[in-house]
């Protein structure tokens, strides 16, 4: 009997996003670090940032319209950040990585689609942003193909980005005696 394949991502197109979803260079628009208080009435200063986002928000709750904002978290190519914190250029921090031992990140597939082509992903569960669905169905639909995560690649993410929120850190061990 054949083996079953599994493809990691699909090429996909329009205003419809899903849990997987991942948008390149998407605006996200943060206060400024420095504000002081109180704030200004009329306007807030803030700074645009660009990041690759990755939707972690389920997909029946974005069909289904129970949601109005949409939670994504960022994703950076390995060898760009390996750049940035030489010690996740080491194998041992990458297996690490891989085998869920490092909580804040996850990995993603490189695409082998050929109009889509990406390297490997290094996904931080510490950068989360929420953007409004009406303004990430508009990017989404303006910016051509993109990929989506398939099944079940797309469920071990949630499931990673489950056990890095899960956590709880106790204030004192426990004492057997």
């Amino acid at each position: 009997m054949p083996s079953r394949s599994y493809p990691w991502y699909e090429a996909v197109a329009g205003a419809v996003i899903e849990q997987g979803d991942l948008l390149m260079q998407c605006p996200v628009l943060s206060p400024i670090s420095d504000l002081t208080w109180p704030l200004p009435k009329d306007e807030i200063p803030g700074v645009v940032n660009m990041y690759d986002l990755v939707v972690m928000t389920q997909s029946c709750d974005l069909t289904n319209d129970k949601v109005k904002d949409v939670i994504f978290c960022a994703h950076v190519d390995l060898n760009h950040a390996a750049q940035i914190d030489g010690a996740l250029a080491k194998n041992d921090a990458q297996q690490s990585i891989l085998k869920g031992y490092r909580p804040r990140y996850a990995m993603l597939a490189a695409s082998d689609i050929q109009e889509l082509p990406m390297n490997v992903r290094l996904v931080d569960f510490g950068r989360v942003f929420s953007l409004p669905k009406s303004f990430t169905n508009q990017f989404a639909s303006k910016n051509g193909k993109r990929l989506r995560l398939c099944p079940p690649y797309r469920e071990h993410l949630s499931q990673a980005f489950a056990r890095f929120f899960m956590r709880v850190g106790l204030p004192q061990d426990i004492a057997i005696r």
